[in-house]
């Protein structure tokens, strides 16, 4: 299965220059803190690891939804999906010809290294590719944060000109890479649920889950009927009530319930094979200790034994506390373009306290700022004392 090992995408309108995203270890490893971690190669000598969660930590508007579509898109191209037929394409601009749009997607698979350079230009109404190749090179023993990304020495797989036989002008020939490798890449996006309660339809929702969330209920069944999915919900010591549309259990579950149950069925999933979980403002509808369980999950072995990788944003500094590493933690701001900086570079220690760095303002702009403070404060009370007197004073 592929391994995303970095995404670096350079010409997008939104971002300050390239902008980077790091899935291996860039900090010093020792064997304390590997816990939460995925091994890319068996070879001891090797300490190169693939951290299990990215997050991405910023105020209102600061981009972090931006950045997991950025991530969702770069995995849809990877999935053989059409560039112009991906939900996210909007993140390469408005459609300006003069603007070209360069990814460089490295990414491991088996005991091989690879590069995949991807050039993208808006041309006759549509996005095409316009030039692309593969390079790929031995995972190597003596392989570290640096030499990974290193590819002077590769050898040239595969071109795009080699292919434009068989392929659309919007496809990438990741698509001819997969299939002669036998390989592929699972990923599960929910950004687009963030503020949209229902629950998703699953093959099964264990009992176990059901429980954690509401101990409730007995059992949430479905099964096709004449074409239509007819859902069976029973609650302890109550008659089984049978629904005919998924929105009808808004009736009956809470909003948390309903997320708890899209969300961890489909980490339970991602556990069994290995791949990616992307979810926006995953504090939303969860209290401090499910978001905390989702995160001790995807940083367990045992739980997690194939490296699946949560990737989320969060307003909520208080949740980083649960992080051990600061080399998975981004910090997204927005003072007219996006920026993302590696709170490694901000923190150089794993021990310091996060959510006192974050409160005493030594991160940077992670909060609104005072002055905006004042000024709505000084807004409300124009606007309250322009409809209600001020009381007479004796």
């Amino acid at each position: 299965m592929i391994k995303v090992l970095k995404i670096s995408a350079e010409g997008l309108p939104l971002y300050d220059g390239k902008c980077e995203i790091n899935f291996i270890n860039t900090q010093r490893t020792t064997s304390g803190d590997t816990e939460g971690m995925f091994k890319l190669s068996s070879s001891k000598a090797n300490r190169l690891y693939t951290n299990n969660i990215e997050s991405f930590f910023g105020i209102n508007a600061s981009g972090k939804t931006t950045i997991l579509r950025l991530i969702s898109f770069v995995f849809s191209v990877l999935n053989n999906e059409q560039i112009n037929n991906i939900k996210y394409c909007g993140i390469l601009g408005e459609g300006n010809e003069q603007n070209e749009i360069v990814f460089d997607i490295v990414f491991a698979n088996c005991d091989t290294v690879n590069l995949l350079h991807t050039v993208i230009k808006y041309a006759d109404e549509h996005y095409i590719i316009t030039e692309e190749y593969i390079k790929s090179r031995k995972l190597l023993a003596s392989d570290n944060k640096t030499s990974i990304f290193d590819f002077s020495s590769a050898t040239t797989i595969m071109k795009r000109k080699d292919d434009e036989q068989y392929l659309v002008d919007d496809m990438s020939i990741i698509v001819g890479y997969k299939k002669a490798e036998k390989t592929t890449i699972v990923f599960t996006d929910m950004i687009e649920i963030t503020n949209i309660n229902r629950l998703k339809l699953l093959k099964e929702y264990p009992l176990s889950v059901l429980s954690y969330f509401d101990p409730k209920i007995e059992y949430i069944n479905t099964k096709e009927n004449n074409g239509k999915t007819v859902i069976y919900l029973k609650f302890r010591g109550e008659k089984e009530r049978i629904l005919y549309d998924l929105a009808e259990l808004n009736t009956y579950l809470s909003s948390g319930t309903i997320k708890g149950i899209n969300v961890f069925g489909r980490a339970i999933s991602l556990f069994e094979t290995g791949g990616y979980l992307i979810i926006d403002d995953l504090e939303n509808h969860f209290n401090h200790e499910i978001v905390s369980t989702l995160i001790r999950f995807f940083t367990d072995k045992r739980v997690n034994p194939h490296g699946a990788t949560l990737i989320f944003s969060t307003h909520y500094f208080e949740l980083l506390e649960h992080i051990k590493r600061n080399d998975c933690i981004y910090i997204v701001e927005n003072k007219d373009k996006i920026t993302i900086t590696p709170l490694n570079e901000r923190i150089q220690r794993n021990d310091e306290n996060k959510v006192q760095s974050f409160k005493s303002g030594l991160i940077g702009n992670t909060a609104p700022s005072y002055e905006a403070y004042i000024q709505l404060k000084k807004s409300i009370i124009n606007k309250v004392e322009a409809i209600v007197p001020s009381p007479v004073r004796p």
